[in-house]
């Protein structure tokens, strides 16, 4: 279930919804709560009032409602509304307007504030602790906030997979052709490879970072936008480059960099549309707990 259907939900049954770092949404008090019917409930765009508040702080009850709907634990359900909330404000930050679907869209303005325009809200009826069982190769995965994407990239790995090896081949051809009708006939036959062979290894971590990187490639459309994972941050260039040098061991897309000459960033870039990184996201911290987002 994505978030936004538990922020719908949360603001019909409350009439209040709070979210960090933005403000207060608030639900006319006569509109009835629906969330037990059998139909989808649709109320007026006017019913939605919204008070801009960047102080406000984590609401405990739009965690639990989140726990009860997902079956995450409640830290795990915290972090993720924190990540997509994060988000959310770098993107109106940098002056694109954030839609949050079925209720309206925020936008800031030059003096900072953010204004509201309304939508109307659509809720749809959900069963709480419910579990959807995925049909992939018989395991069975936890439905997350993000759920769209795992399901989505999975799909996708047969069609990817033939289309590189069929790439593959097609270079090695081309490499045998240039050797074949290239070469000078007086260059020695026995030519030999300093270039060292590492052996793959089979393991979840590997097969989910080829996971990512086909993703990323399948998915650039115009409205892409770079962005980086930042893995951890060290004080020392040595240390920064150490870790650089095991990750890059380990076949990850890392790199290094610094803002400030004074703390040293290891991370994964990626070009995707705005939708896909609190995916990404998510998808890493269970490699990189202290992972986060950042713009370029």
């Amino acid at each position: 279930m994505k978030i936004e259907q538990v922020l719908v939900h949360y603001l019909l049954k409350t009439k209040q919804l709070t979210l960090q770092g933005i403000g207060v949404f608030h639900l006319d008090a006569t509109v009835p709560d629906h969330i037990d019917s059998d139909k989808s409930t649709f109320i007026p765009e006017n019913a939605i009032t919204f008070e801009y508040n960047p102080k406000v702080t984590e609401d405990e009850g739009l965690v639990d409602f989140i726990v009860e709907h997902t079956n995450k634990i409640k830290p795990l359900a915290s972090s993720d509304l924190d990540s997509f909330l994060s988000l959310s404000r770098q993107f109106l930050n940098i002056g694109k307007p954030l839609t949050l679907q079925n209720i309206g869209t925020l936008e800031k303005l030059n003096s900072g504030v953010l204004v509201f325009k309304p939508g109307q809200l659509v809720a749809q009826k959900i069963e709480p602790n419910k579990i959807k069982e995925q049909e992939t190769e018989g395991e069975e995965q936890e439905e997350n906030l993000f759920n769209d994407y795992q399901k989505a990239r999975k799909s996708k790995i047969g069609s990817q997979s033939l289309v590189i090896i069929l790439v593959l081949a097609l270079i090695a051809f081309i490499g045998w052709a240039v050797w074949h009708f290239g070469l000078d006939k007086n260059e020695p036959e026995n030519l030999t490879s300093t270039e060292q062979i590492v052996p793959l290894k089979d393991s979840a971590f590997k097969s989910d970072s080829a996971i990512i990187a086909n993703s990323q490639s399948a998915n650039k459309t115009p409205d892409s936008i770079s962005f980086n994972i930042v893995i951890n941050e060290y004080p020392t260039r040595p240390a920064a480059e150490w870790r650089l040098k095991k990750l890059t061991s380990q076949k990850r897309n890392a790199i290094l960099y610094t803002n400030d000459s004074i703390t040293f960033k290891i991370a994964e870039p990626f070009m995707l549309p705005p939708s896909d990184t609190a995916r990404i996201l998510d998808s890493l911290k269970r490699y990189y707990t202290k992972a986060y987002l950042e713009l370029k």
